[in-house]
C-alpha cells in the first residue's frame, strides 16, 4: 500500500504540480499584460501632465506551498528597453517664428520600446509583451498580435511620445517603473504640408496587417477632405508575416494638423533637451505712440516644442528708440521680456525692427525680430521735407466675410489734414505674427477730408487664425498718418 501511494505522489509530481502551475502562469501572464497596458497609460499621463508618476508590474511568480510535492523556484520576469530607433516626420510646416524650427525639412528623433519577458518553468510559448510610445503589443515567436488601440493619430491630432533611458531589471516579485518628464507637458504646434504631404515614419515591430486593423478609421486612400480621416496611406519597410520594421504614414495635403511631441525617460538620468529655438508671443506687428512702449515676449522651446528655462535672451534694435530687458533669462515657462521704448518724438511715422536672441544667434531659429510700427501722433513729421501737417485716418468700419474660399475684408476709413492735400490711402492686411503683408491696395482721396473704402483678401495657404489690417493716408508732401485693427481670420 505504502508503495502505491508512493507511486501515486510521483505521478501527481510529473503531471498534476506541472499542469497546476502551467495555469497559474498563464493567469500571472495575463495580469501582466494588463499591467504593461497600465504603464503605457502612465506613460501618456506623464506625457500629458509633466508630472512624475510610477507604474508597477508583478515581474515574476512564486508558487503556493503543495503538501507532499516540490515546487520549482519562483518563476522571474524581466523588464529592459530596446535599442534606441528613430521616428521621422517630413514636410511640416508651422506659421510665424515657429516655422524657423518647423521649416519642412526633415525632423528626427530617437525613442525606445519597454518590454517585459517572462521566464516561466511550465508556460513555454508565453509571450512578451512590448509597450511602444503608441500601442501595446504580444510579441511571440511567429506573431504580433495588438494589446490597445493605437494613439498615434486621431483625425487631424498627431501624438508622437519618445521613451529615452536604459534599464534592464529581473525580477521574482513585483517591480516599480519609475516615469519622469524630460519634455513634457506636451504642447500643440499647428503644421501643414509644404508641397509633397506630410509624411511620419515610426519603428515598429507590429506587422503591416495589424497597423491596417488599427488604423482602419483613420485611412482614406481617396483623400476625401470631408470625412475627417486623413491618412492616405500606410507603408511598411517589411511585408507580413514579417514585422513591419517602420512604418510610414502618408497625410492628406491641405491640411492642417495638431502635432503634439513629449519626452518621458523611463530610468533615471536621463538629461531635458536644450533650447532649439525661440518663438514670439507676444508684441509682433504692433503699434504705438511716439513716446510709448511695448512690451516684447519670447519663449525658448527644445527640439519636443516646450518650454526651457534658463535661457539667456539678448536683444538690439534696428531704428530709433531703445530696447531694455525686463527678464532676459527664460523662466519655467520659457519666457523672456523686453520692452521697446519709442524716442520723445518721430519725424513721421515708421517701423522699427527689434531683434531677440539666445545662444549668439546666427541661426534663425535662434533669433525672433519684432516689428513696431511708431505712430508720428503730434503730426511734427513731414517725412523729411518739413512741410505741413501729417495727417490722420481712422478706420471706421471693417466688414468681414470667412465662410467661404477666401477671407474677404471691405475695410472703410476716414482721412483728415489740416493743409488740405491728402493724396492716397494704402490699406494692408498683413500676417501679424510674421509681419507680412498678404494684401495691399491703394485708393485715392484728395481736399482736407475724404473717405475710402476697399477690399483685402486672403485665399488659399495665406489664410490664417488672424489678420493685422494696416491703414496709411499720404498727403502731398509725403506726410503720413495711420491706424490699424487686429481681426480673424478662417485659419485654414
Amino acid at each position: 500500500m505504502f508503495a502505491l501511494v508512493l507511486a501515486l505522489l510521483a505521478i501527481l509530481q510529473t503531471t498534476a504540480v506541472p499542469a497546476l502551475n502551467e495555469q497559474l502562469e498563464f493567469q500571472h501572464n495575463e495580469q501582466a499584460q494588463d499591467e504593461m497596458a497600465d504603464l503605457a497609460t502612465v506613460i501618456e499621463g506623464v506625457a500629458a501632465t509633466g508630472s512624475d508618476e510610477t507604474a508597477s508590474v508583478s515581474a515574476g511568480l512564486r508558487y503556493p506551498p503543495r503538501m507532499f510535492f516540490i515546487n520549482p523556484p519562483p518563476a522571474s520576469g524581466t523588464v529592459r528597453t530596446t535599442d534606441t530607433a528613430t521616428i521621422e516626420i517630413d514636410n511640416a510646416r508651422a506659421t510665424g517664428e515657429t516655422a524657423d524650427y518647423w521649416d519642412g525639412s526633415g525632423t528626427s528623433f530617437e525613442t525606445r520600446a519597454v518590454v517585459y519577458a517572462p521566464s516561466y518553468n511550465e508556460y513555454a510559448n508565453a509571450p512578451d509583451t512590448v509597450v511602444e510610445p503608441w500601442v501595446v503589443y504580444n510579441r511571440f515567436e511567429d506573431a504580433r498580435l495588438a494589446v490597445t488601440e493605437q494613439d498615434l493619430v486621431d483625425g487631424r491630432r498627431l501624438t508622437l511620445t519618445t521613451l529615452r533611458g536604459e534599464r534592464t531589471t529581473s525580477r521574482t516579485d513585483r517591480l516599480s517603473i519609475g516615469i519622469e518628464p524630460t519634455s513634457a507637458p506636451a504642447r500643440t504646434v499647428t503644421v501643414r504640408a509644404d508641397g509633397d504631404p506630410m509624411r511620419i515614419t515610426i519603428p515598429t515591430e507590429l506587422t503591416e496587417d495589424e497597423w491596417e486593423d488599427l488604423l482602419a478609421a483613420e485611412l482614406d486612400p481617396a483623400g476625401d477632405p470631408d470625412n475627417d480621416r486623413y491618412v492616405t496611406s500606410i507603408d511598411c519597410t517589411q511585408a507580413p508575416p514579417a514585422p513591419c520594421g517602420r512604418l510610414t504614414l502618408t497625410l492628406e495635403p491641405g491640411a492642417t494638423y495638431e502635432l503634439q511631441l513629449a519626452a518621458v525617460a523611463v530610468a533615471g538620468g536621463v538629461p531635458e533637451p536644450p533650447a532649439t529655438y525661440l518663438t514670439d508671443i507676444a508684441g509682433n506687428a504692433t503699434a504705438i505712440p511716439e513716446t510709448g512702449s511695448q512690451k516684447l515676449v519670447v519663449q525658448a522651446r527644445d527640439r519636443f516644442d516646450n518650454p526651457v528655462s534658463g535661457v539667456t535672451v539678448t536683444g538690439s534694435v534696428d531704428g530709433d528708440g531703445s530696447l531694455r530687458p525686463v527678464d532676459a533669462t527664460t523662466g519655467t515657462g520659457g519666457q523672456a521680456t523686453f520692452v521697446y521704448e519709442a524716442p520723445e518724438t518721430v519725424d513721421e511715422s515708421q517701423d522699427v525692427t527689434a531683434t531677440l536672441a539666445f545662444g549668439g544667434g546666427g541661426q534663425p531659429r535662434q533669433e525672433v525680430t519684432f516689428s513696431v510700427r511708431v505712430m508720428d501722433i503730434d503730426g511734427s513729421g513731414s517725412n523729411g521735407s518739413g512741410n505741413g501737417t501729417a495727417p490722420t485716418v481712422t478706420i471706421t468700419n471693417v466688414d468681414a466675410n470667412t465662410a467661404g474660399a477666401q477671407d474677404r475684408f471691405q475695410v472703410s476709413v476716414d482721412a483728415i489734414d489740416p493743409d488740405d492735400d491728402l493724396d492716397r490711402i494704402e490699406f494692408a492686411l498683413r500676417d501679424p505674427d510674421t509681419g507680412t503683408v498678404i494684401d495691399s491696395v491703394t485708393a485715392s482721396v484728395g481736399g482736407g477730408s475724404d473717405s475710402a473704402a476697399e477690399r483685402l483678401t486672403a485665399a488659399g495657404g495665406d489664410r490664417v487664425d488672424e489678420y493685422r489690417i494696416v491703414v496709411t493716408a499720404v498727403d502731398s508732401t509725403g506726410n503720413t498718418g495711420g491706424d490699424d485693427r487686429t481681426v480673424s481670420g478662417s485659419g485654414s
